[in-house]
C-alpha cells in the first residue's frame, strides 16, 4: 500500500517537473516582444507566458526544484521497493533505486518534455503557461528559502557582488552590469556576428532595389539629360534601357561620361555604356558579394522570365551586414516613424524580417516586404484605410501610389482578435 502511493505520488511530481521542463525549454525560445504581441491578441495562455518572462528567474528555480523533488521521491520510492520485495539488501537496494530514479526522471522529466518544447516553442508555451505560473506561485517561496541559506553564505564570503540569485537569467546580469566599454564591444560583435548569419541565409531579392523605385537612362538621352539626372539624384552608375526596362543594354558610369563630354560635348551616353552584369533573383547573397568584389559594384536582377525584376549595389549587400551607409548624396526617409499614440508609420518596402525583429512577430509568408503581406492577407490590391490584421498586428494603408502600396500604419490589433489574419 505504502508503496503504491509512493509510486503515484513519483508519478505526479515527474509529471510537474515535465512540464515545468517543458515550461522553460519552450519559453527560452519565445521573445518578450513577441509574447507581448500575443497578449495584446487575447491569445489563450498569453499573459500567464508575459508574467513568467517577465520573471523567469522564479521559473528557473521553481523547474529545478521540481526536477530535484521528483528525483528524490523516485530514488527513495524505488530503493524502499526493491529492498522490501527482493532480497538486494539495502546497499545494493540504495544504488539500484538512485540509478533506475536518475534514468527515469532524466528521461522522461527532462530530456523528453525539452525536445518536445523546441519543436513548437511558442505553442507549447502558451499551452502550459497558465499551470506553469501557479505551480511557479506555489513552489517560488519554498525554492527560494532553501537558497536563502547559500546566497546569505557566498554574500559573506564576496560582499555584494554575490548579490545575484543562481536563477539569473542573461537579460537580467547585462541589466546590472555598467555599460563598460569590455560590454558594448561585446553586444556590437553579438550585433554583428547575428547580421552576418542572417546575411547567409539572404537572396538576391529580399535586398534588391525593386524596379519600380530603378532610375534608369533611356538610350536615346541626350549627355545633358544624363547629366541631369545623375545630378538630381546623386548616382555614379545608370542602367540604359532600350524602350522599356525588360531591356537593359548596359549601365553608364558618371566618370565615363564626364571624361567624354570634355573630348565631345554632343557625345551620346549610350555608346558609353558598360555591359551590364545580370543576375537572377534567386541567387544568394553572400555568392553575389564574392563576385563583385571582383567584377562590379552594380548588378541588374533579372526575374525567372528575363525581364528585369531590379538592381541591386555592392553598398545593398554591405548594408545588410553593417546597417544603413549614408553619403551626402543619400536623401532617405526612415522606413519606420514612432507616432505619440502608439502606432508607427512603416514604408511598405520595410522588410518583413524587420517588421518581426521590431514587433517581435513571426509573420513566415510568401512576400518579402510589408507591403507585401498586406496584399497577400487581403487578397487583393487594397485602397487607402483599408486594413488586415496578422500576428496580433493591424496594418492599415495610409498612402497608394497608383497600385502600389507606399505607406503604412502599424498598431497592436487589440485584445479582440485571434485571427491570423482577417481583411476590414
Amino acid at each position: 500500500m505504502i508503496s503504491g502511493v509512493a509510486i503515484v505520488i513519483t508519478l505526479a511530481l515527474s509529471a510537474v517537473a515535465a512540464l515545468m521542463a517543458a515550461e522553460e525549454a519552450a519559453s527560452t525560445l519565445v521573445s518578450s516582444g513577441r509574447a507581448l504581441r500575443l497578449a495584446e491578441a487575447d491569445r489563450g495562455g498569453a499573459a500567464s507566458l508575459v508574467a513568467l518572462l517577465g520573471k523567469a528567474h522564479r521559473l528557473r528555480a521553481v523547474t529545478a526544484l521540481t526536477a530535484g523533488l521528483a528525483y528524490s521521491v523516485g530514488a527513495l520510492t524505488a530503493a524502499w521497493s526493491l529492498f522490501v520485495h527482493t532480497r538486494l539488501g539495502v546497499e545494493l537496494s540504495a544504488v539500484v533505486g538512485v540509478a533506475a530514479s536518475l534514468v527515469f526522471v532524466y528521461s522522461f522529466a527532462q530530456v523528453l518534455p525539452r525536445t518536445f518544447a523546441v519543436q513548437n516553442p511558442e505553442g507549447v508555451a502558451l499551452s502550459f503557461a497558465t499551470a506553469a505560473r501557479r505551480i511557479v506561485g506555489v513552489l517560488y517561496r519554498p525554492a527560494k528559502l532553501l537558497g536563502w541559506p547559500w546566497r546569505a553564505a557566498m554574500r559573506l564570503v564576496m560582499g555584494d557582488q554575490a548579490a545575484h540569485s543562481a536563477w539569473l537569467t542573461e537579460d537580467d546580469y547585462r541589466a546590472a552590469q555598467p555599460d563598460d566599454e569590455q560590454s558594448v564591444r561585446e553586444e556590437a560583435e553579438e550585433a554583428l556576428l547575428e547580421a552576418v548569419s542572417d546575411f547567409a541565409e539572404k537572396v538576391v531579392r529580399e535586398v534588391m532595389v525593386p524596379r519600380t523605385d530603378m532610375t534608369c537612362l533611356a538610350d536615346t538621352a541626350s549627355a545633358e539629360e544624363a547629366i541631369d539626372i545623375i545630378q538630381r539624384y546623386g548616382y555614379s552608375r545608370l542602367p540604359v534601357y532600350h524602350e522599356t526596362l525588360d531591356d537593359i543594354r548596359g549601365v553608364l558610369y558618371a566618370k565615363d561620361l564626364l571624361a567624354a563630354i570634355v573630348r565631345d560635348p554632343q557625345v551620346r551616353p549610350a555608346t558609353l555604356a558598360r555591359k551590364a552584369y545580370f543576375v537572377p533573383e534567386t541567387k544568394p547573397v553572400q555568392e553575389l558579394l564574392v563576385e563583385m568584389r571582383d567584377r562590379t559594384h552594380i548588378a541588374i536582377v533579372a526575374d525567372e522570365y528575363g525581364g528585369t525584376a531590379g538592381l541591386v549595389t555592392i553598398e545593398d549587400l554591405l548594408e545588410e551586414i553593417v546597417g544603413e551607409i549614408q553619403d551626402e548624396y543619400d536623401l532617405e526617409m526612415p522606413l519606420v516613424v514612432a507616432r505619440d499614440n502608439g502606432c508607427y508609420s512603416v514604408d511598405a518596402r520595410l522588410p518583413v524580417d524587420d517588421l518581426n525583429e521590431l514587433f517581435g512577430t513571426a509573420i513566415e509568408l510568401e512576400s518579402d516586404t510589408v507591403g507585401g503581406v498586406v496584399i497577400e492577407v487581403a487578397g487583393r490590391i487594397p485602397e487607402v484605410g483599408d486594413e488586415v490584421e496578422i500576428e496580433g498586428l493591424r496594418l492599415r494603408v495610409t498612402e497608394l501610389e497608383g497600385t502600389r502600396i507606399r505607406k503604412l500604419a502599424v498598431e497592436p490589433a487589440g485584445p479582440n482578435h485571434d485571427k491570423e489574419g482577417h481583411d476590414a
